[in-house]
């Protein structure tokens, strides 16, 4: 009470000194003071604004939050509430707290403060959709109102049920309610369009033309049981009326009676699910035959088991499709034929589609294919063909013998090991020493065993094993010439379409028998090879020495030139010449050594590499260094040494230098290029042309070399030619680089360009021609 007192001093103090002049005024600070030490004793207890220039009691903060709970309508969120009263959102949180302890009336949700007149408000407006719409769904209203579901069902809806908003809840879904009228509205909808309905109609279609919720059709159906049913409680099922199942069972029958079958697919579009079951109901007396996607009657079966048996002895064929229904498909035929062919019609007939074909018929069909057998035999051994693959046969079964030679010997050490490590003594067998048969290690492959006595097969499923490669295999016949005279034969019977079916049944047996044709040719072939090889070598000898004395002559023209220049002829040379030297020389051991090549000439660096590789022990070597040497020799003698050494090891023998007849060659060389410079129009050519005549005349050495080599070898000639000779021939290599680099472009100088420098070259090409057909070497008279 004294404490009590004390602040009534002091508050009168305060007063008096507020009303006071300026002199004995309280300042802002001191105030501050004041209310810290009041606080600190708990004398008061107010509440800070967020600035910290005011003071709340808690009575006033409870006042302030009713008093805008008020003026927003009786919803307010509590963070807004914080901004607004600029006091802390956590004292705003404690004092809605205690409101809605105090108050029942009063809920705090989600942060937000929410009265009871605010929901009797939401109330109306719900009933209000209601009575504009029918039906309503709580999830519509969270998000309208953004007010949890179980909120909005259980204190607004359920709370204020048959009260305020008038309305039935559904019973399958609490969440929807909808007011007695709208069910009923939707129930004449209902009844209207099922009444109506003398098909299998879609749920989702009933939906749509009476748009009715889905809930609603489905508890009216089942109400509404007289008029029909329903497949699926789902917008996926089906209504069938009940009149159409009766027209459904009066269709199946007639169309049954009058095809004797009846397809899956046409009775499901009826709207059956269970066909088999439906279609047996209705026929309960015929004996039906159950197929893929179809039902037929023993009366079909009947009629093909005739016409079959009439084809088979008459030895010729049966189209099932003119005795079957066309509406049958070619499963549906398959299906057929394997209820009616027996084992014993199997081995006298083939099937290709809806066509049975007689063993016999096929035959006389196939007889004209013997000719085309033995004329492909004999194709395949003048060809080399056969001999290829006999060669390929031959090699394989080595490889497999050596393989199967070394496993025998490893047999037998393990056999001998095991010997010596149990003794002759002790034992069974009364102490004898025993002998144990070597067990051989067959090999399996992937077609299945393979027997002991059938030796070549054993070797060839090892092989597989071993190597995992494919066996080597030719056709000397192929299915399409077969189907094109079986085409012939088929043709008047309208079966041509069968061709390729029937060669590709007859193929592996036709093939065969090229096969046994070839061998007898290529046996009597054998005898003939010797001399046709020796032939052979004769022709490749005589080729070799024409190259090898070509490059030799070549190499005295190149020796003219500078080092530098002597390096790209030679480089030319060996490219040229050289590579067709050592391309014979590659083919000729290929041939000789049996190589599984189709190499043909001009052969590539990694395939003369490969030949070399491959060949055998006597020319691998100098093949090798010959191979190398094409790119690698810096020298002609380099690369002759090594050709000469190659064909030594291949039993070649070179001809010896005949002077006389290399300068017969050089001259029949100048011929050649004046007849090739009189018949050619092309400048560049004329040029390259030209420059080889004059330097052959001069030098009486023959000069291989490229269109690149022109500018080196006008250059050498400066010696030998005369000042206005030389001039012209200068200007007309200028003019023929100008054209060359100016033809690739597009624009109108250009184009220009080039008509002005092919006329100049048109003028000069005559004069080029007669120069280099005039030309005498220095000191030569005409007579010689």
């Amino acid at each position: 009470m004294a404490d009590w007192d004390e602040i009534k001093r002091l508050a009168a103090d305060f007063q008096k000194a507020q009303l006071s002049t300026g002199l004995q005024r309280l300042s802002e600070r001191n105030c501050i003071e004041i209310v810290r030490l009041l606080i600190e004793k708990g004398l008061i207890d107010v509440i800070y604004t967020n600035d910290g220039k005011e003071y709340l009691t808690q009575d006033h903060l409870k006042q302030e939050v009713k008093d805008e709970l008020y003026v927003r309508g009786g919803r307010v969120n509590l963070i807004e509430l914080a901004r607004v009263l600029n006091v802390d959102f956590g004292k705003i949180e404690y004092t809605a707290k205690r409101l809605v302890e105090k108050d029942p009336n009063l809920h705090l949700l989600l942060g937000q403060l929410i009265e009871t007149s605010y929901l009797q408000r939401v109330a109306s407006e719900i009933n209000q959709k209601l009575v504009q719409y029918g039906e309503i769904h709580i999830g519509q209203l969270t998000t309208t109102y953004d007010l949890p579901t179980d909120f909005i069902l259980n204190k607004i809806v359920l709370a204020n049920l048959h009260k305020v908003i008038f309305a039935k809840q559904d019973p399958t879904n609490a969440h929807i309610f909808f007011t007695q009228s709208y069910i009923a509205r939707n129930k004449a909808k209902i009844r209207g369009a099922l009444a109506a309905i003398t098909k299998p109609t879609p749920i989702s279609v009933i939906l749509n033309l009476t748009d009715v919720p889905a809930r609603i059709l489905y508890m009216s159906l089942n109400e509404m049981s007289s008029l029909g049913s329903v497949t699926v409680q789902s917008p996926a099922g089906q209504y069938i009326p009940h009149v159409y199942q009766r027209m459904q069972a009066q269709w199946v029958k007639d169309y049954f009676k009058q095809n004797g079958h009846i397809m899956y697919e046409t009775v499901t579009k009826l709207g059956v699910s269970d066909v088999r079951s439906f279609v047996q109901a209705q026929l309960p007396d015929e004996k039906l035959v159950q197929l893929k996607n179809c039902i037929i009657g023993n009366r079909l079966i009947d009629q093909v088991k005739d016409s079959m048996d009439m084809c088979v002895t008459s030895n010729s064929y049966l189209d099932i499709s003119t005795i079957l229904p066309s509406s049958l498909s070619d499963d549906n035929i398959e299906e057929i034929l394997t209820h009616i062919l027996t084992p014993t019609i199997r081995k006298q007939t083939c099937v290709f589609g809806m066509v049975v074909l007689t063993v016999n018929f096929m035959d006389e069909c196939v007889k004209g294919c013997l000719e085309l057998v033995n004329e492909h035999a004999k194709r395949a051994v003048e060809s080399g063909s056969y001999q290829k693959y006999m060669a390929e046969k031959s090699m394989k079964y080595q490889e497999v013998d050596h393989g199967v030679r070394d496993e025998e010997k490893a047999d037998k050490r393990e056999e001998r090991r095991k010997k010596a490590s149990t003794g002759k003594g002790g034992g069974g067998a009364q102490g004898r020493e025993t002998r144990t048969k070597s067990t051989k290690k067959h090999a399996r492959g992937t077609r299945g065993n393979v027997s002991d006595s059938d030796d070549g097969g054993e070797i060839q499923t090892n092989a597989s094993s071993k190597k995992g490669g494919k066996d080597p295999h030719i056709e000397l016949v192929t299915a399409k010439e077969i189907a094109k005279v079986v085409e012939k034969t088929l043709e008047p019977e309208g079966l041509e379409m069968l061709a390729k079916d029937v060669a590709n049944h007859y193929f592996p047996i036709l093939s065969k028998q090229a096969l046994v044709k070839a061998h007898e040719l290529y046996e009597q072939s054998l005898q003939k090879s010797n001399q046709n090889r020796r032939q052979t070598h004769a022709s490749i000898q005589e080729k070799l020495n024409t190259l090898y004395n070509d490059i030799r002559l070549y190499e005295k023209g190149l020796k003219l030139f500078p080092a530098d220049v002597q390096g790209q002829l030679l480089k030319y040379l060996l490219k040229t010449f050289g590579t067709d030297a050592c391309n014979e020389l590659c083919l000729y051991v290929a041939s000789e050594c049996n190589l599984n090549t189709n190499f043909n000439a001009p052969l590539t660096t990694e395939q003369r590499t490969k030949i070399a590789n491959d060949s055998g022990p006597e020319y691998r070597s100098h093949l090798q260094t010959l191979c190398k040497a094409l790119s690698a020799s810096e020298t002609v003698e380099d690369f002759l040494d090594k050709t000469e050494k190659a064909m030594q090891a291949c039993s070649m023998m070179l001809k010896k230098i005949d002077k006389k007849k290399d300068r017969n060659l050089i001259l029949c060389h100048k011929h050649g290029l004046l007849e090739q410079l009189t018949n050619c129009t092309d400048p560049a050519l004329v040029l390259h042309l030209a420059v080889l005549i004059i330097f052959t005349i001069s030098t009486q050495t023959m000069l291989h070399a490229s269109g690149r080599h022109v500018s080196a070898i006008l250059s050498f000639l400066q010696t030998v030619l005369s000042t206005e000779d030389s001039k012209v021939f200068n200007n007309y290599h200028d003019l023929v680089l100008k054209l060359l680099s100016t033809e690739s472009s597009t624009t109108e100088e250009a184009k220009a360009n080039v008509e002005d420098i092919t006329k100049q070259l048109s003028e000069l090409t005559p004069v080029v021609k007669n120069i280099a057909g005039i030309f005498k070497k220095a000191g030569v008279t005409p007579v010689e």
